[in-house]
């Protein structure tokens, strides 16, 4: 059975409640047509190339909080603790995604500024481990760290 959801992010609104809905909208119906269901212990990693008009809408928006808009339409949450019933989520808790990647680039000439369709690409897949630069590891192996001595 897939596991995988690649769908396109609906173009950004200022009415973040409702740009929200639009993500889990498309994200349930690519999730539909490709057969897709999660269990309540799968973990997650999502990527996110988020476009935005040029100038000062790429200027200003923090992908920190465009991260949080697309993971709370996810869970259906909108508007603070309102939320959707269970059936409804694609993801029953953030809690359950690993890893992130997130980039933001200007709308591609190709879209056109006011094509609903222009706000990115979203993927959401089962989380595998990875080797980070930043990880001790010895060859192929990752080495826990060390305690600190008290």
């Amino acid at each position: 059975m897939a596991k995988t959801i690649s769908t396109v992010l609906p173009t950004y609104q200022r009415d973040r409640q409702e740009w929200r809905r639009n993500i889990l909208r498309s994200v349930r119906r690519a999730a539909r047509s490709a057969g897709v269901h999660y269990d309540r212990d799968d973990r997650f990693e999502v990527v996110v190339l988020l476009y935005l008009s040029k100038g000062k809408r790429l200027a200003i928006h923090d992908v920190d909080n465009r991260l949080k808009d697309i993971l709370d339409a996810l869970q259906g949450r909108f508007r603070g603790s309102e939320s959707l019933g269970r059936h409804h989520r694609l993801i029953e808790n953030d809690n359950k995604i690993s890893r992130v990647v997130i980039e933001k680039q200007p709308i591609p000439k190709r879209f056109g500024e006011d094509a609903d369709d222009a706000g990115g690409r979203l993927l959401i897949r089962p989380y595998k481990p990875h080797h980070w630069p930043l990880q001790t590891t010895k060859g192929n192996k990752f080495i826990k760290p060390r305690k600190p001595k008290a």
